[in-house]
């Protein structure tokens, strides 16, 4: 265990811990001159601490009693000699001393009862029955230089004494916990039950040496079951168990034991921890004096030693006069209070060795300058000292960014400490300002109800203007505008802006200003110059038509998420189209004349809404629908007619539209041209065969055959695409007898082969259609002819004269009466035949 020295001159720095980079796992608060009563004017022998006092006991026999704030009590001279041990009972009320001078003195704080037991040898320990105070017996129990464990207690005369052991030579320590005694003599170490009254177990030293009385022994019971014994380099650990069966003994037995590298100078638990207080130095060499073996005087060291009998830390404390102090002048004492405190006690010193706390850890980080792991432990605690309040810590940890040019972090700092603090925040705007760091503050500002001076924010975006804009737009974008004078801060921006008026971030800056300056016409042009979508928001809810009307063309360069990069706004388009009294026609269609692209979106759109439209703009509309869609353009030529034919011609063959220049030469009547141009261009014969066919011109299929005779290619395609007509039969005449056309053979077989199968299906068809209508005739011929039951009632009248259809003025021939099937109605024949003038052969009419 090597540990590093400190001066012991430093109050604050009292003790060393091995590893400097690691947290201590104790804290040392030096309180020597809190006692200065005792300490400065006497040497202390012995020391106690209760729930309510620190007692000392000196070399000089005097008693010191201090309260919990150290202000002295009592100061009694109860021996004549060194006090060597203090005890008290478990409520702390009843205090026993035992001194060099053979007496022990019983002295009860608060009843100032005091009695005194000579036993005219040197006692060296003593202890009281833990429950003293409510107990008659008043037993207590002492040892020393007469060799025997004596037991005082009260009788009907007086004390009587009563010896638990002798001739166990010098009894060095004793103490009594709850139900069991345990003192160290000469020999060992013994355990005496007091339920039992029986001896409980003997334990000898671990190893005998010369000068035996230079290592003190030490005791510290951690329950009471587990009893720690501190003697020399040796710590051992005894427990008792009850026994198995009800009135038997417990049972005592060494659980471990350890063997250090140190004279136990002291012995307690802290925090689950053994505690020892090392006396360095090798213990043989201390026993014998060998001045050889042993080094130079060491510190005192305090080690922590876990439940695995680890080292895990080890401090040496810088006391005063080590040199000249030994193993039995260091004492350490419990505090009997919940606190868990330890007390290093040396004649001239005394020092508070307590765990680690909360506040400590922050203390220790605050010494590494870990200042944002000290704050968030602070900001969980519920009480700190006033000067770890967080307020405080925060103020610290910003100077100390501030001066490690740590700008970024201490803006954060300070948005979350002075949060509710809006004049320290506005304080340290200025420092940040004054150090040119106010970039790195902007991010933080307070935006909410609580916010800082307009001024503040004004200065800020006059910052953020000077040294970046980009900065400037996005806090104009994100601050509410109630923060600033909007005014103030736009004249500022437009000052700017005279010095570069294409700067496109400031042009947005001003849009925005201008909105909040209650200035949208302003925002309108500023928006439409930076192609924003925000243009036509503004131009829709504050109905700017006429601040639009003359800027078309930037409205439909605006823009769209559906739309491709230089496509025209569908939603400026609607608005065009919707609102031509406002965008009139000619005053569009002239501002768009250097935008085709936009120009053929706006005849579009306005086509869909009104077809068959601007008849007058045919030409234009020709040019820009073959620029922009073939499709449109081909189905413009088809169901149009208001365009120039001409015009049309030099428009196909700009873009070499051939397909739609043979329409544009075929309604030209230019039919030889379009032909030709199917021929020599489009290189289709078929196609060329099918045109001559839909155009039914004798004169075409003259060109085409004339055209085919030096080309056997074209011959062959020809002669099996152009059907069964007489036009074949001339072409085949007409075939040069030089010109080899390969498989004309095959050729002129399809082509016979085809003219059959026409030929067939032509007699087919026409037996098809007879045998029809010689079906339909029969059926005719059926209906007309087949006789029909008509009944007629004598009352009823001729439908042409109104007369009695029986009526023998009326009568003629056989077959007076007439049906018409058409009316179904009869009437007289003679006035049916004068009012047709002649009789005709109607199958629908019936002659009865």
């Amino acid at each position: 265990m090597s540990d590093t020295e400190t001066s012991s001159s430093d109050d604050s720095s009292y003790h060393d811990s091995s590893d400097e980079d690691e947290e201590p796992k104790l804290s040392y608060e030096r309180l020597t001159d809190s006692f200065s009563e005792c300490f400065a004017q006497d040497s202390i022998s012995a020391s106690l601490v209760t729930k309510e006092f620190y007692i000392f006991g000196s070399h000089n026999g005097i008693l010191y009693l201090f309260r919990r704030d150290y202000t002295l009590f009592r100061k009694l001279r109860f021996h004549t000699a060194s006090i060597m041990d203090i005890d008290c009972d478990l409520e702390g009320e009843v205090v026993a001393t035992c001194s060099m001078d053979g007496k022990i003195v019983i002295f009860n704080i608060s009843s100032r009862e005091t009695s005194v037991h000579d036993y005219k040898r040197p006692l060296l320990s003593v202890s009281i029955d833990p429950y003293y105070s409510g107990r008659s017996s008043r037993q207590v129990v002492s040892g020393g230089r007469a060799g025997q464990l004596v037991l005082t207690e009260k009788g009907w005369l007086g004390s009587k004494n009563i010896i638990l052991h002798q001739n166990c030579g010098t009894v060095y320590k004793v103490s009594w916990h709850k139900h069991f005694i345990a003192w160290a003599s000469e020999d060992g170490v013994r355990i005496y039950s007091t339920e039992f009254g029986q001896h409980l177990r003997f334990l000898h030293k671990p190893k005998r040496r010369a000068n035996e009385q230079l290592f003190p022994y030490r005791f510290h019971w951690q329950s009471e079951s587990r009893l720690l014994v501190g003697w020399a380099e040796y710590i051992t650990i005894i427990t008792i168990e009850p026994a198995q069966t009800a009135g038997e003994l417990p049972i005592a037995q060494v659980e471990a034991m350890l063997e250090l590298d140190c004279i136990v100078s002291g012995l307690s638990m802290i925090g689950g921890n053994y505690l020892v207080l090392a006396f360095v130095a090798d213990a043989d060499a201390f026993a014998m004096n060998d001045t050889s073996k042993l080094q130079e005087p060491s510190r005192p060291e305090i080690r922590l030693i876990d439940e695995d009998f680890q080292e895990v830390s080890g401090d040496a404390l810088g006391l005063n006069s080590y040199a000249k102090l030994r193993p039995l002048d260091y004492i350490l004492s419990n505090d009997m209070s919940e606190s868990g405190d330890v007390y290093v006690v040396s004649p001239t010193e005394y020092v508070r060795v307590r765990e680690r706390n909360e506040i400590d850890h922050v203390v220790y980080l605050l010494s590494k300058e870990r200042y944002s792991e000290a704050i968030d432990i602070v900001q969980t605690l519920k009480e700190v000292p006033p000067n770890l309040e967080l307020r405080t810590l925060g103020k610290r940890y910003i100077n100390h960014l501030v001066h490690k040019n740590d700008y970024k972090q201490a803006a954060s700092i300070i948005a979350s400490l002075f949060k509710n603090d809006m004049t320290s925040w506005e304080k340290w705007v200025f420092i940040f300002a004054e150090r040119d760091h106010l970039m790195d503050l902007v991010d933080y500002l307070p935006l909410g109800e609580q916010h800082l001076s307009s001024l503040v924010y004004e200065m800020v975006l006059a910052y953020e203007l000077g040294s970046s804009e980009t900065k400037l737009l996005h806090s104009l974008k994100t601050w509410p505008s109630a923060l600033y004078n909007a005014y103030t801060v736009k004249d500022t921006v437009l000052e700017r802006f005279k010095q570069d008026t294409e700067n496109q971030i400031l042009i947005e800056c001003l849009a925005i200003l201008s909105m909040e300056t209650k200035s949208p016409k302003d925002a309108f042009h500023y928006y439409l110059k930076l192609k924003r979508h925000e243009a036509i928001q503004i131009l829709s809810q504050y109905n700017f038509y006429s601040e639009a009307k003359n800027n078309v063309a930037a409205l439909l360069s605006i823009p769209h998420e559906d739309t491709n990069e230089g496509d025209a706004n569908p939603l400026v388009l609607d608005m065009l189209v919707q609102h031509t009294h406002t965008f009139e026609l000619v005053s569009v269609i002239d501002q768009l004349k250097d935008c085709p692209s936009l120009l053929f979106s706006y005849y579009c759109a306005y086509e869909n809404v009104y077809p068959n439209s601007l008849s007058e703009y045919g030409d234009s509309k020709l040019e820009l629908f073959a620029k922009f869609d073939r499709k449109r353009f081909s189905r413009f030529l088809e169901e149009n007619q208001c365009y120039s034919l001409d015009h049309a011609v030099e428009v196909c063959r700009e873009y070499n539209y051939l397909d739609e220049l043979v329409f544009v030469l075929t309604r030209m009547g230019s039919n030889k041209k379009a032909l030709m141009l199917i021929i020599n261009q489009l290189y289709d014969v078929g196609r060329a065969i099918q045109y001559v066919k839909e155009q039914a011109d004798q004169e075409l299929w003259e060109v085409l055959i004339a055209y085919s005779m030096d080309k056997p290619e074209f011959i062959k395609t020809l002669v099996e695409n152009i059907g069964t007509d007489k036009n074949a039969i001339e072409l085949i005449r007409r075939i040069p007898a030089k010109v080899e056309v390969s498989s004309l053979k095959s050729s002129v077989l399809k082509l016979l082969a085809d003219h059959e199968t026409q030929h067939s299906l032509y007699s087919a068809c026409d037996h098809l259609f007879k045998s029809e209508a010689l079906h339909y005739a029969d059926i005719s011929h059926d209906q007309a002819t087949k006789g029909l039951l008509l009944k007629v009632d004598p009352v009823n009248n001729c439908n042409l004269c109104g007369l009695d259809l029986c009526s023998t003025e009326k009568q003629f021939g056989s077959a007076s009466i007439v049906y018409d099937p058409s009316t179904k109605s009869f009437s007289h024949y003679n006035c049916f035949q004068h009012q047709t003038q002649s009789v005709h052969e109607d199958e629908s009419i019936l002659e009865i």
